[in-house]
């Protein structure tokens, strides 16, 4: 194989990606469409979606593992189509972590760098500068069977950055950990990550843990990017249903569009709303157009029906399912016209919510967000019918 690499673009970053139009097929079946995505140097990025949706495939792709059918992935700037993995200036870190048994945790993290014939002392230097950056301070000597399951992860995680790699790509590497420990390596992932100032592109299908580490999320699915964002974007301003529903709770509100001027009004289960017409997203919507309108759950305050309604705030009368408590917050399960919906406000803020009380609900007009239905293939993903 020609690895000759072509020049970099001018101005590339160093631990800069630019994947263009890249498509992934195994014989008839293409698993990854046309992606085209920048992953600016130094960021945390994460690839988001459900089992099967091409995020796997995609950083397999950036690692050399497999070749593109179409379109090319540039690191630094430069085209990486023959360019093998062991020439890409990467790192990787997998779910099967393959450390040495029979090796201590120095010897494990000092590998690579007896295989590039690094100087004695530069090796010793290096692999314990990245011993304490992953916190495992003494356990230089230890064997590998003599670790948990998170210390483990750190000794993979050193193995790979003490090569100094520009870019780090972490398969699901936490998925086979419990929650608590989970949660402790996602955070030193994170500070990690700030402190080396690595590219790290990370595949998770958490969506908890997308939002907690990432700089910007890729979410997929189907072999194609839903939406790019950072985790207060794609949580607060989805643009297509799939990653409203994907990405935290929401209430849906399926109806139909009763007509179209300077408002948007729609006709739902739970009451009609006039709604502004940007919060309609990739839809130009008509009259008798199906849609869905979406709502976080701590979006829709609970008022005394009596009450007057605030301008911007749109409304429709519920009673009381069911409260559940969770510290500082409650969620309330509500009824409107038979359909169910679920409001989180805070607990000091709530008078008594008894079951079946009536109330009012309401909720800002530009908080909703109003989306097409879900194609047939996006809607397997949840087990809808489309």
């Amino acid at each position: 194989m020609n690895d000759k690499m072509t020049p970099p673009t001018r101005d590339a970053a160093v631990g800069s990606i630019h994947i263009e139009n890249v498509s992934k097929s195994y014989g008839d079946a293409e698993v990854l469409s046309s992606v085209s995505l920048d992953i600016p140097a130094g960021s945390f990025l994460t690839l988001l979606g459900p089992s099967g949706c091409g995020k796997t495939t995609l950083l397999r792709l950036i690692a050399g593992f497999i070749s593109p059918t179409r379109g090319t992935i540039r690191i630094d700037g430069r085209d990486m189509t023959q360019v093998p993995t062991q020439k890409r200036p990467i790192g990787m870190v997998f779910q099967n972590l393959a450390l040495f048994p029979h090796f201590s945790v120095s010897e494990n993290i000092a590998y690579g760098l007896k295989l590039r014939k690094t100087d004695a002392a530069e090796m010793q230097r290096r692999v314990s500068k990245f011993i304490q950056l992953v916190g495992l301070d003494g356990l230089g000597d230890r064997r590998i069977a003599q670790l948990s399951g998170g210390q483990k992860q750190r000794v993979a995680l050193a193995r790979s950055l003490v090569l100094e790699p520009s870019i780090l790509l972490l398969d699901e590497p936490l998925s086979a950990l419990d929650l608590q420990l989970r949660k402790q390596l996602q955070f030193a992932l994170k500070d990690i990550q700030k402190q080396l100032r690595t590219t790290f592109v990370f595949v998770t299908h958490d969506q908890e843990e997308a939002t907690m580490i990432s700089d910007r999320i890729v979410v997929m699915s189907n072999g194609h990017v839903q939406q790019v964002g950072t985790p207060q974007d794609i949580y607060s301003d989805p643009q297509n249903l799939f990653v409203s529903k994907f990405i935290g709770e929401v209430n849906e509100l399926p109806g139909k569009v009763l007509s179209v001027g300077q408002n948007l009004a729609v006709e739902t289960g739970a009451g009609s709303f006039e709604l502004p017409t940007s919060v309609a997203r990739r839809l130009d919507p008509v009259a008798g157009d199906k849609v869905t309108i979406c709502l976080r759950p701590e979006k829709i305050a609970i008022a005394d029906p009596a009450a007057p309604v605030a301008p911007g705030m749109v409304s429709a009368d519920a009673r009381v399912v069911d409260t559940l408590v969770i510290g500082p917050l409650t969620r309330v399960t509500l009824e409107a016209q038979g359909t169910r919906m679920t409001s989180v406000q805070m607990t000091d803020a709530l008078g008594p919510l008894p079951s079946g009380a009536s109330v009012r609900i309401a909720f800002a007009a530009d908080a909703a967000r109003v989306f097409a239905p879900l194609t047939a293939d996006l809607a397997t993903a949840f087990g809808d019918q489309a």
